[in-house]
């Protein structure tokens, strides 16, 4: 680990885990993928382990075909080093998908932790292997909702403002 800024370290870990929440949201498979080193693991998202290539194209079909909106944050990151190219990193997790019946709109909630590995390979740290952990879930009927205009939350092909040159 000498030699190597620790600060930067962190900053590189806690840009890739945005990059995920931000792409997930937007149904930016790119996005996603550039968060995990190619072949990355993921487990506990279903019976089998996923790869990233896998989980990206399976994920973001099912979200983009189910729900309307999705918003992910982190919170609570805790980073380990566990090396100079590996680091254990806990993030809460607090996940919303709002999804549109015919007649409704119902929340989906999930509150959670993502506990990866971090790798840096040629310089470049991402995740290598993310474990899911389910802390509770809720679903809702939204009964109401604010009035306003509703814009749609920057998914693909929607426009967003933060994306304006």
């Amino acid at each position: 680990m000498r030699g190597v800024d620790d600060h930067d370290v962190r900053a590189r870990i806690t840009d890739a885990l945005r990059r995920y929440c931000r792409g997930i949201d937007r149904l930016d498979g790119a996005l996603v993928a550039s968060a995990y080193h190619p072949g990355a693991e993921l487990i506990d998202y279903g019976p089998d382990i996923l790869s990233i290539e896998a989980f990206v194209e399976h994920a973001l079909a099912s979200l983009g075909a189910r729900f309307v909106a999705t918003q992910h944050r982190l919170s609570n990151v805790t980073i380990v080093r566990r090396g100079a190219d590996t680091a254990l990193v806990e993030s809460y997790v607090l996940a919303f998908h709002l999804e549109r019946t015919v007649d409704r709109h119902r929340l989906h909630t999930f509150n959670g932790r993502y506990i990866d590995r971090f790798e840096s390979r040629d310089g470049e740290w991402r995740i290598a292997r993310r474990t899911l952990r389910n802390d509770w879930s809720r679903i809702e009927d939204v009964d109401a909702q604010m009035t306003g205009t509703w814009v749609a939350s920057g998914r693909a092909g929607s426009p967003d403002p933060f994306d304006d040159d």
